[in-house]
């Protein structure tokens, strides 16, 4: 970090910008970052010489891809609308009108999120955030994966076990609780607000109508393909044997009762998108409710947006609003992420658990295999270099890697999608219609553990099964409850179909925790493949911001 110390004279002041200047190249930070940043930076010191006591600290300082400026200085406290007010002209003519316009767009460019200032006992700090690395944030969570994995070991190995327990029911098991319940308390109105806002800003349904087919055909596209990886993957890698049957717990009996809740028929499926009230779905975040309420919402919006816009404005704050209660949240994942680890460590018992254990290695060579097929199908369909993708998405798959879940998962989804270039307008109905209906992880749990159970009940596979096991899969990927463990359900309703008793499923209920994970980064990679393909055929994606 280079620091300087400038006078409040105007010259001063020029010298401080040519500093700030020089260091950002140096840095290696791009030209249009380099102007946008300057230009912030000269209107900000110029305020500090204005009024400040003494003199100017200037520091640039960069990590792991990040580059921030801090400015300080003792003197009267100010903000950002001061800055502006000394921008815009004063005069009251359209000509002027139009330029201070101008001046506002530009200035609401500058002091996005990345700029911040406070008084603090009399001292103006100021700090320019030029460049954040996705990088830094995924050293720390993975230092926080690896920790809680060790924690949990040497907890399990070195402390009796009361104790062990008592730790994971009074520190972890707490903390990781009320993360996730806010993250639910977050995510119905953010999907809500989100789906309903940008609905409101379209002016063409027939756009609207003909990106909704595409999502939809693409999300049913995938769950196909998903199936048939998990197949493959299962002849390339046979498990199961009868003498696993010995095994088989009435442990999963309180899961069998959370089963009978879930349809099978298409037809339940499609009825109940309807609520009949608009409170219940906020209450059980039934994400298909909750769509189709916002869908509602905001097609009726778009098409009053001329008589009413107020109505579509309060849409667009309270989704600002609900972002950035999103954006405090997911600032804790790493300690989440840590308490999640530690407690599932302390949770398994690795000895008990061997001679099932190759269930979780090719389930994991599925997932990886399907997300193969999805950097193809980028690829294919949309003209993109995967790599780009992977580059820009992995902190995302790796949150949801961690959280085991689809639906807490989507803020990290809709974060990295805006960041990579893809319309508000299709990310925003993409994902959490995705996270709902489009379960390509799950689909190859599912098809994989069916054939894996039937292997150890010795029922053999035959066409008319397997035909049953694509139809019943289909529509439990719909079905599918976006939470944590969500898919061991579906298992207890899908493995009776093939003629396995539902309680088998108390074979692999201590090791999903280990394939929820993996199976919810599969998930959740398939959302972003298939909007980052449909806002490209749309024309609805920053290429230069996806390529950058």
């Amino acid at each position: 970090m280079k620091t300087l110390e400038i006078s409040n004279t105007l010259a001063e002041v020029s010298k401080a910008v040519d500093f700030i200047r020089e260091e950002l190249r140096r840095k290696r930070i791009q030209q249009k970052e380099r102007v946008r940043t300057v230009l912030l930076a000269e209107e900000v010191l110029a305020k500090m010489a204005e009024v400040s006591e003494e003199k100017i600290s200037v520091s640039v300082s960069a990590f792991l891809g990040s580059a921030e400026i801090k400015i300080s200085a003792r003197g009267t406290a100010f903000s950002t609308d001061d800055i502006q007010k000394g921008l815009l002209i004063e005069e009251t003519n359209l000509e002027s009108e139009e330029t201070n316009a101008l001046i506002r767009q530009l200035l609401k460019k500058l002091f996005g999120d990345t700029f911040s200032i406070r008084n603090e006992y009399g001292i103006n700090k100021i700090s320019i955030r030029v460049k954040k690395s996705p990088l830094r944030s995924l050293l720390i969570t993975l230092f926080a994966l690896v920790a809680g994995v060790l924690t949990g070991l040497l907890i399990q190995k070195f402390l009796p076990e009361p104790a062990a327990k008592n730790i994971s029911a009074n520190l972890f098991t707490p903390i990781y609780t009320v993360f996730m319940n806010a993250l639910k308390m977050i995510v119905a109105p953010l999907v809500f607000c989100s789906i309903a806002s940008a609905l409101a800003d379209f002016s063409d349904l027939k756009a609207l109508g003909r990106i909704a087919m595409k999502i939809v055909a693409m999300y049913l596209f995938t769950s196909m393909i998903a199936i048939g990886v998990g197949y493959i993957t299962y002849q390339l890698l046979p498990i199961g044997h009868t003498s696993l049957v010995a095994s088989v717990t009435d442990t999963a009996n309180s899961t069998i009762a959370k089963g009978g809740g879930v349809t099978l028929s298409i037809k339940d499926t499609l009825v109940n998108i309807i609520p009949n009230n608009v409170i219940t779905p906020f209450q059980k975040a039934d994400m298909l409710q909750l769509i189709f309420m916002a869908v509602t919402l905001g097609l009726a919006t778009a098409s009053l947006s001329q008589k009413f816009p107020n109505i579509r404005n309060m849409l667009v704050m309270l989704n600002a609003v609900f972002s950035k209660i999103t954006t405090v949240i997911v600032g804790f994942i790493p300690l989440i992420v840590f308490c999640a680890m530690a407690k599932m460590m302390l949770s398994i018992k690795l000895g008990h658990l061997l001679n099932v254990f190759v269930w979780v290695p090719v389930i994991y060579v599925g997932d990886i295999l399907m997300i193969c097929a999805y950097l193809l199908l980028l690829l294919i369909f949309a003209r993109l270099n995967p790599f780009k993708f992977l580059g820009k998405y992995y902190p995302a798959m790796l949150s949801a890697y961690t959280l085991a879940a689809s639906n807490p998962a989507l803020p990290f989804s809709i974060k990295h999608c805006s960041e990579m270039g893809v319309s508000k307008r299709v990310y925003s109905f993409s994902l959490p219609l995705g996270a709902t209906i489009n379960m390509d992880g799950s689909c190859i749990s599912l098809i994989i553990t069916a054939l894996f159970m039937a292997k150890i009940f010795s029922i053999p596979v035959t066409s008319h099964m397997l035909l049953t096991l694509f139809i019943a899969i289909m529509v439990l990927s719909v079905g599918s409850p976006g939470v944590p463990g969500g898919n061991l359900v579906c298992m207890t309703i899908l493995l009776p179909q093939i003629g396995v008793p539902a309680e088998a499923v108390s074979l692999v209920m201590g090791l999903y925790p280990l394939v929820g994970m993996m199976q919810t980064s599969a998930n959740v990679t398939g959302d972003a493949v298939v909007t980052t393909i449909v806002a490209r055929q749309e024309n609805l994606l920053d290429i230069e911001k996806y390529n950058a």
